[in-house]
């Protein structure tokens, strides 16, 4: 099984490739595809940064809020104030797995730990977090692009997300 490849361009920072493991979390790959190939995270921002641990994004009511007011409004948790709670709409059960929470792995955002509850909200880990390993399910792994993710910050705007096949991740 080949695990599909996304590349997720971050406006003025650059661009992420990603590998979703579908061999690991294939329901939570599924709808995280679903949403990647209906161009659901385009114009989305990370409305939560936290030095250390994660940047997350996928809440759709951060499309209509600049960068400059989601860096002027923190809310609770690295967050932004009113940003956090949206989704799809289409949550997908929750899946457990033996990835751990890596640096640069990334996992699903959900209300509770080991709840029904994940839907769009997706985070990269910015440190090892093995006190997420069990709880939070990891679907993902940046492969390129480590130090974009190092540099993205609360604001920062995914401009697109798409699915790439290998040999256009790898440059050729």
């Amino acid at each position: 099984m080949t695990n599909p490849l996304i590349e997720m361009a971050v406006q003025g920072r650059g661009t992420v490739t990603i590998e979703i493991r579908k061999d690991q979390a294939p329901k939570l790959a599924a709808h995280f595809m679903d949403l990647v190939d209906a161009g659901f995270y385009n114009g989305l921002l990370f409305h939560r940064k936290v030095d250390g641990f994660v940047a997350q994004a996928g809440d759709p009511k951060s499309r209509s809020v600049t960068p400059a007011w989601a860096r002027a409004h923190p809310g609770e948790y690295g967050g932004t104030e009113t940003l956090g709670d949206g989704g799809s709409g289409k949550s997908v059960l929750y899946e457990v797995n033996d990835l751990q929470h890596h640096k640069y792995s990334v996992g699903m955002a959900l209300e509770a730990p080991m709840s029904d509850t994940g839907d769009s909200q997706f985070f990269i880990n910015l440190a090892d977090n093995h006190r997420l390993n069990g709880l939070y399910c990891v679907f993902g792994q940046v492969v390129k692009g480590m130090d974009v993710v190092d540099r993205i910050e609360r604001g920062d705007r995914i401009t697109r997300i798409r699915r790439v096949t290998a040999s256009r991740a790898a440059g050729r």
